[in-house]
């Protein structure tokens, strides 16, 4: 394959420099690059401009050319290898690329935000590993857009591929945590997205900065302080009175199928009587896809005996996530707990002791179950069966003991092994 440039000599003070193409009889192609010189200036055997004094931004366009080879070269290589479609503008649409070039429709293959807009509005029909996107992810990258609409308002300019380097990423989490108010989580959750636009806007074959690879273009997170319920606090649940509220006596026993099933509230507030097979439950789960069988816990068993083997009226995620709450409250989970809630008269959550009912949310009851089996010896490969875990590192940050646990359980390993030694 052979790439050079030329000018063609006119009548006209400046003229544009020009870049040919081609390689064998695959492709032979011209057109301008859009950078014009002074016939003068021009070296017709070196392709570049001449180096002397009277020449202005020489180092500049020469670099420009030099860059602009490597990146045909590049993409031509690109898409031969993977047998895209070498159409009639291909040189013409690569050094467009190249200069982010865009006319006022086709701002989405220069700029950010546009390119952001339009993978939003194809979301729902794009596919990820063969399958469709979901709505709570399409619903993240709304989200996700909506910030980076706010930011640029805010910083009064649009941002380009190549300006998503470091400097916006410091730009950007100053915005959300000063502006926006929002927590390091809730901007690691935001940038991480970003990344994976950028990663999709190099698939397309736009040139983007490639800064956004760099370490230090992190997500950052805090600690999580994820609260759980141990078996103790479990049967204190589901052995209360609830014969006074038919609406928590209800949310009681969803509740209890969710502590016990270790299935996502998404997944168990939707079991039916189709999904026990016996003495198990089967179903596939909406965010993953896995179909995971788990057997019925006596205490589920209890539920379904009580209700003539229906279940409890399913609720909606907010009702069960606020009604339980209640639940812990009136069953006296009270231990003083240091978690991130909501202060009485504020709206937003802080890091401090709170008692362990206000703390309580849906996703206790998965937490819940992989940590009660894991204290009781369960090994990691039976529990993640169960809750449909893949990878143990995704499992371990599910697993969550107290301190007083851990001396506890310390503490009667230790006992045994004394008794055994004397």
């Amino acid at each position: 394959m052979n790439l050079k440039y030329f000018i063609v000599k006119g009548k006209k003070k400046y003229l544009s420099i020009y870049v040919r193409f081609w390689d064998s009889k695959r492709i032979d192609q011209k057109t301008r690059t859009g950078i014009s010189v002074l016939y003068s200036d021009w070296s017709e055997s070196k392709q570049r401009l001449k180096i002397k004094a009277t020449t202005t931004n020489v180092d500049y366009i020469n670099n420009k050319l030099n860059n602009l080879e490597v990146f045909v070269i590049d993409k031509y290589n690109k898409d031969y290898s993977n047998k895209k479609h070498i159409s009639s503008t291909w040189l013409k649409d690569c050094v467009t690329n190249f200069f982010g070039r865009v006319e006022g429709d086709e701002e989405h293959k220069a700029y950010l935000v546009p390119w952001v807009k339009k993978f939003v509005k194809e979301a729902p029909d794009r596919l990820h590993k063969g399958k469709q996107i979901k709505a709570r992810s399409v619903k993240n990258y709304t989200t996700t857009l909506n910030k980076l609409i706010s930011f640029e308002e805010h910083q009064k300019r649009k941002y380009r591929f190549e300006d998503i380097d470091l400097n916006f990423h410091q730009e950007f989490i100053h915005y959300c945590r000063d502006i926006e108010k929002l927590n390091n989580n809730s901007i690691g959750n935001i940038i991480s997205r970003i990344k994976t636009f950028c990663r999709e806007i190099e698939f397309d074959g736009y040139a983007i900065n490639p800064q956004y690879k760099s370490s230090n273009f992190s997500a950052p997170k805090n600690e999580t302080f994820d609260t759980y319920l141990n078996e103790e606090e479990i049967n204190k649940i589901f052995n209360h009175d609830f014969s006074k509220s038919e609406r928590l006596d209800n949310v009681r026993d969803l509740f209890i199928i969710g502590l016990r099933t270790g299935l996502r509230v998404s997944d168990f507030l939707r079991i039916k009587k189709e999904n026990i097979l016996g003495n198990v439950i089967n179903i596939t789960t909406l965010k993953t896809e896995q179909n995971l069988t788990i057997p019925i816990h006596p205490q589920f068993q209890k539920i379904l005996d009580k209700r003539q083997g229906g279940f409890p009226q399913s609720i909606s995620d907010q009702k069960f996530n606020k009604y339980i709450k209640e639940v812990c409250k009136e069953a006296g989970i009270d231990t003083p707990t240091y978690g991130s809630g909501v202060k009485e008269g504020e709206k937003k959550k802080t890091l401090d002791i709170f008692p362990k009912h206000e703390l309580i949310t849906s996703h206790c009851c998965r937490r819940s179950f992989a940590t009660n089996l894991f204290l009781a010896g369960f090994d990691n490969a039976t529990i993640m069966a169960a809750t449909g875990h893949k990878s143990t590192k995704q499992f371990i940050q599910y697993v969550k003991a107290s301190n007083e646990e851990h001396i506890k359980k310390l503490s009667e390993y230790w006992e045994k092994q004394n008794k055994k030694g004397n």
